[in-house]
């Protein structure tokens, strides 16, 4: 596949944003690893772990976009739990997810990730995603291409032979087995605990299709840009969540797949009949 090199149909609104928010996840990076494996765990109200670092670097993100984007929305993972959904009303809306792999990060695992996505009018225009296991700043999206620590990159090609893998989370409810025990009929399983880095890998072309079961729209907003910009497609199962009409902690989970169009296309031939609401 040719290199994929940023185009000339962003906007100046979408540029000045991009430059910004690769200046503030960069800015966290040091400090992100700084903690690695030491930082100590609390738990939130619905049971999942989080750290003070997932709350600095939510907050100190915000901080600095903010002052130079007031008039933008900002939703965050770590958002005070209680409310009703907030509407999407501004046309620039920043979600993040500021340490994606918690359980990872906090365990001295290296799959975990920041991934802070930009949205214009609820849709993803732009994703910022550090990889810590990598030590790689991956942003792209549609019109701006794909980058990984500033230089361009191409989607890897489709390898040869018959090993395909599949990423997903765990613990996956009984009902939804017979979509799981179809794809890994052809499909090697891997696990990596970052809903970010599953979709992210799937675009970059490192792992052939994600399915799952368990994510919100902060695991994904950010790869979903990449998506946008290569040939990966995504299925909701329940319905499109880009545009995004409303930022709801307590969301249901995400129900989707994501591969390549001509595995998706045989992905679905598969599924067919066995999707359960």
């Amino acid at each position: 596949m040719s290199q994929l090199s940023p185009g000339p149909s962003i906007s100046d609104a979408i540029a000045r944003r991009m430059s910004a928010g690769l200046m503030t996840v960069r800015a966290r990076t040091a400090y992100m690893h700084q903690h690695f494996g030491k930082a100590e765990s609390m738990w939130k109200h619905d049971g999942t772990r989080v750290t003070a670092v997932d709350l600095a670097i939510s907050k100190t993100v915000f901080e600095e976009l903010r002052k130079k984007f007031p008039e933008d929305q900002y939703f965050s993972e770590e958002t005070e739990p209680g409310g009703a959904p907030i509407p999407l009303t501004s046309e620039f809306a920043w979600i993040i997810d500021p340490v994606d792999g918690t359980n990872n990060y906090a365990l001295g695992v290296p799959m975990c990730a920041i991934s802070l996505a930009l949205l214009q009018r609820g849709v993803p225009v732009c994703g910022f995603i550090y990889d810590l296991g990598t030590r790689s700043l991956l942003h792209g999206g549609p019109g701006i291409g794909l980058f990984a620590d500033g230089a361009p990159i191409a989607r890897h090609p489709a390898p040869t032979g018959d090993t395909k893998i599949v990423a997903m989370h765990s613990p996956i409810d009984a009902r939804h087995m017979p979509v799981v025990n179809a794809v890994l009929e052809t499909y090697k399983l891997r696990a990596y605990g970052s809903g970010a880095l599953h979709l992210a890998y799937v675009a970059l072309g490192r792992i052939d299709a994600c399915l799952d079961f368990t994510v919100r729209v902060w695991d994904i907003a950010a790869a979903a840009a990449f998506c946008a910009v290569t040939d990966v497609e995504t299925w909701f199962f329940q319905g499109d969540v880009f545009p995004l009409r409303a930022f709801d902690l307590h969301m249901k989970p995400i129900r989707y797949l994501a591969a390549p169009a001509e595995a998706m296309a045989e992905l679905r031939g598969t599924l067919a009949g066995r999707l359960v609401d």
